[in-house]
């Protein structure tokens, strides 16, 4: 299934592409932007068409990236955003899943961008956000496509023996999960005794 595409306000357009909202009226009126009508009558624009404007006048975005786990874990997802807001990051990409997984849908689009040489930046709290492991490689890609990585939080508040237990939890559910099926009773059973496991330790 196909995800709607991202709309934004006539704000946060004028923040992205560095115009006066009347400019953006202007140009609407003229054809010159593609902008989509709520309801109510409000302008907003697709980010196909952001990015199109950007292209045009040579801007390259920067971008923040905030992940969590779970979606238990949604209070530290707003928390995340909100910091990289409350550090003026405007366009903001977020994900619910492990950092293992390669397939995050909002990773991908952060990847696909910076692949296409549109971004300037990409800003995350914590190395872990954006992958738990290969950092420096994931690093190094895009740099060779002109993006750098601006990490706010070089240490997250945790034991180095919590971050290793998270670490194996996730190797264990990544690879059981393909090995038994993530619904599985197998794979429940795995997890369950690696809990337990690491509980004791």
């Amino acid at each position: 299934m196909c995800m709607p595409e991202k709309l934004y306000t006539l704000k946060e357009a004028c923040l992205l592409l560095g115009l006066h909202p009347r400019t953006i009226q202007k140009w609407d009126k003229q054809g010159k932007i593609r902008v989509v009508r709520t309801i109510g009558g409000r302008r907003r624009i697709p980010e196909s068409e952001i990015r199109r404007m950007q292209g045009e006048r040579g801007i390259k975005s920067i971008i923040g990236y905030a992940r969590v786990s779970s979606s238990t874990q949604k209070d530290d997802l707003e928390r995340q955003v909100e910091y990289l807001r409350q550090r003026g990051v405007q366009e903001i990409i977020t994900d619910v899943g492990s950092g293992l997984n390669e397939k995050r849908k909002g990773f991908l689009r952060l990847l696909d961008r910076v692949l296409h040489n549109e971004v300037d930046k990409v800003v995350i709290l914590y190395e872990d956000r954006l992958t738990r492991f290969g950092f420096d490689t994931l690093r190094k890609v895009f740099e060779a496509h002109g993006t750098s990585i601006e990490v706010l939080n070089q240490v997250e508040m945790k034991s180095p023996q919590q971050e290793l237990v998270e670490d194996l939890i996730m190797i264990i559910s990544h690879f059981s999960g393909k090995m038994y099926g993530l619904r599985s009773h197998k794979y429940k059973e795995v997890m369950e005794h690696a809990k337990d496991l690491f509980a004791q330790a």
